[in-house]
């Protein structure tokens, strides 16, 4: 196990031969797919380190439990490109996204029992994101109810 990137065959690789055929036959189909799977991963890196997870600094990777989820949210996101597919846009593809996008909210969720990825090789040293309140000043309000009163 390791994060790897995902290539736009590997989205490919689940359709058949025809609707392969039938995808590439679209002209600029195979940019739209690099673009949507390089959105998707992207995104799957800020819920990954928005959920307090280490993120590998090797390149656009994510660990490899999380491929399936990848493929299935790029997959739908492309076909939704297309609106003359919809032959394509299965149940079982819906529901895949579907299942994938709740599982990145999950691990992009601040809950304790939250799923965790696996660790990288080459870790980014980077702070996540948390949820607190900064003070900017202690100093004390110098406008107050009592003060303002009559004013408006």
């Amino acid at each position: 196990m390791g994060w790897n990137t995902i290539a736009t065959q590997d989205v490919l690789n689940e359709f058949t031969a025809a609707e392969q055929a039938a995808l590439q036959g679209i002209q600029g189909a195979t940019t739209e797919l690099a673009a949507v799977l390089s959105r998707v991963v992207a995104k799957m890196r800020s819920q990954i380190k928005a959920g307090g997870n280490q993120l590998d600094m090797t390149g656009q990777t994510i660990p490899d439990g999380l491929q399936e989820e990848a493929v299935a949210i790029a997959r739908w996101r492309w076909l939704n490109s297309f609106p003359a597919m919809a032959a394509l846009k299965t149940k079982e593809r819906r529901e895949a996204y579907e299942q994938a996008t709740a599982t990145m909210k999950e691990i992009s969720s601040n809950e304790p029992n939250r799923p965790r990825t696996e660790l990288p090789v080459i870790m980014d040293a980077t702070a996540a994101p948390v949820d607190g309140v900064q003070v900017a000043s202690r100093s004390k309000r110098r406008a107050t109810r009592r003060k303002l009163s009559g004013l408006i």
